[in-house]
């Protein structure tokens, strides 16, 4: 009897294959490494965070794919987030790699906007997990994704953190439109007023001069 498939695997696949990020609704993104693995170089990372030590993994794990060769550990410790970035793309020329993990809600603004910027590069895709409400801070990284199981997210209820900036600004906003209108309103009944007492002034000086 052949093992269960994972869910949603061929939309995965296919994904992949185009070159496209896929998240997971309430999986464990581990479940799809064996699957994937098949046809692709994995690494599975777990969690995005920190940023430096899970580069320095990835690449790790692309060299020793990709070059049979184990580095020493120390190796990249000196090396900056950007110098080892230029790394990585440096290895994944040619060389398409799966990079799966699971929590996306827990991802800062700075963790996402990293690793968007890794996204970007044509052999490197992301295969993860969402299992909750995620910063809205985190949107242009996950405007990336196709949740592959949308409609069970849907149902269920899903989407960035709440954010009541917009709404507030709003409603500050009408309050004030509101009230500079009212006062418009005071100013102009007060300027007509003021403007007829001046031409009454005028007519009663007119009259009296004649």
């Amino acid at each position: 009897m052949q093992p269960r498939k994972p869910e949603c695997l061929e939309k995965i696949l296919e994904n992949i294959k185009a070159g496209k990020n896929s998240l997971v609704w309430k999986k464990n993104a581990y479940n799809y490494v064996e699957a994937v693995s098949e046809s692709y170089a994995v690494v599975y990372l777990n969690e995005l965070a920190p940023i430096k030590p899970k580069l320095i993994q990835l690449i790790t794990a692309i060299q020793e794919t990709r070059d049979r060769k184990v580095p020493a550990p120390t190796q990249f410790q000196r090396m900056t987030i950007e110098e080892l970035k230029e790394m990585l793309f440096k290895k994944v020329s040619g060389f398409k790699v799966v990079l799966v993990f699971n929590h996306f809600e827990r991802l800062t603004p700075a963790t996402s906007r990293f690793w968007l910027s890794i996204s970007g590069h044509e052999r490197i895709v992301f295969l993860g997990s969402i299992c909750g409400n995620f910063k809205k801070e985190a949107f242009g990284f996950y405007q990336t994704f196709e949740v592959v199981n949308q409609k069970l997210m849907k149902s269920e209820g899903s989407g960035s953190e709440i954010d009541i900036t917009m709404p507030f600004v709003l409603i500050v906003g009408a309050f004030i439109f509101i009230c500079f209108l009212k006062i418009s309103l005071i100013g102009s009944v007060m300027l007509i007023s003021a403007l007829w007492f001046a031409f009454l002034v005028v007519r009663t000086l007119l009259y009296l001069i004649r």
